[in-house]
């Protein structure tokens, strides 16, 4: 949602709230965020969550949303990663990143692609080159966040040459594109930089970035250049203090309580699910409070959190009455 069209529906108060990220060090759409939190120059504190279920702390914040990473401020709680950074550069403008130009437009497009396909082609990658060595509980959780892959390790393993002969195609075509540019915004980085930033730090986080794009130097330069953005300044607290710290805070007022017209007649103050598009097992709950064409806004109440607003993105998000 742009910045006018969301003045209208929240009082923007949060530029006084703390900025607490809950993550774990090995996720890459945390790192994304980490990076973005280090170009801004960001103080900011740390929740470590668990790498696999149960999260009992992050989930009564979240109405079940189990993925990292998540942004809190305050009792606002924002899931997927693309909107926290869009909320994030919202209550940090400095320094700018690139926007409304055709660079940032390419950008953004590849970071469509990264979140819709590459990178799921390089976690299996990822994966299925470690699949010997991977914890059970980890293998496990995958599983059962993904049933319709069949997820074993034996089955991880088969298709790593099909996806190293995969990548390998790919991945050249983002050196293509960057070409001579400083990032793949322009002079400054757009939001999509830290989306391919995260694709190609996952494959170095196994020293498999340069086999898969030899020779493109300035890709490897850019790599470098986003990689000095560090993760600004971050002090730890625990999950038990962030959900005191949402039960002693108050959502930013919505005063609009729109909800668009939808297949299933929502109407504000509805019970609903929300789930990521293409895992509608993994179920998020709460009443609706808000809904339009760039995001949906579920309320949740709790005696360890108080009353919390949870936001997500409109697009790769469904939403269905609880009934369903």
């Amino acid at each position: 949602m742009s910045e006018s069209k969301l003045g209208f529906i929240l009082r923007r108060m949060t530029t006084k709230k703390e900025i607490i990220l809950h993550h774990y060090p090995a996720s890459p759409y945390s790192e994304r965020v980490r990076l973005f939190l280090g170009y801004k120059k960001a103080t900011w504190t740390s929740v470590v969550t668990p790498v696999t279920l149960p999260k009992p702390d992050q989930t009564i914040l979240t109405g079940g949303y189990r993925r990292a990473p998540v942004l809190q401020i305050g009792s606002d709680i924002y899931c997927d990663s693309r909107l926290i950074i869009e909320e994030l550069n919202r209550i940090l403008p400095e320094p700018p990143i690139s926007i409304e130009n055709a660079d940032a437009a390419s950008a953004n497009l590849f970071a469509e692609l990264v979140d819709t396909d590459i990178f799921l082609k390089v976690a299996k990658f990822v994966m299925g080159s470690y699949a010997q060595k991977l914890p059970q509980e980890l293998v496990d959780d995958r599983a059962a966040m993904q049933p319709q892959e069949k997820l074993t390790r034996e089955n991880m393993e088969k298709l790593v040459p099909y996806l190293h002969l995969s990548l390998s195609k790919i991945l050249p075509e983002f050196a293509m594109s960057l070409a001579k540019k400083q990032f793949f915004g322009g002079e400054i980085p757009a939001r999509g930089d830290f989306a391919i930033y995260q694709i190609f730090w996952f494959l170095n986080t196994i020293r498999k970035f340069k086999p898969l794009v030899p020779g493109h130097e300035n890709l490897h330069e850019w790599f470098a250049r986003m990689k000095t953005f560090g993760a600004g300044e971050s002090t730890l607290l625990s999950a038990e203090d962030a959900l005191k710290t949402a039960a002693a805070s108050s959502p930013i007022p919505i005063h609009s309580t729109n909800v668009l017209p939808e297949p299933y007649d929502l109407k504000a103050g509805q019970e609903v699910i929300v789930h990521p598009e293409n895992y509608d097992h993994e179920r998020i709950f709460g009443k609706l409070i808000h809904l339009d064409d760039e995001r949906i806004v579920l309320a949740n109440e709790s005696p360890k959190t108080g009353l919390v607003h949870v936001h997500f993105p409109r697009l790769r998000y469904l939403v269905l009455p609880k009934t369903f």
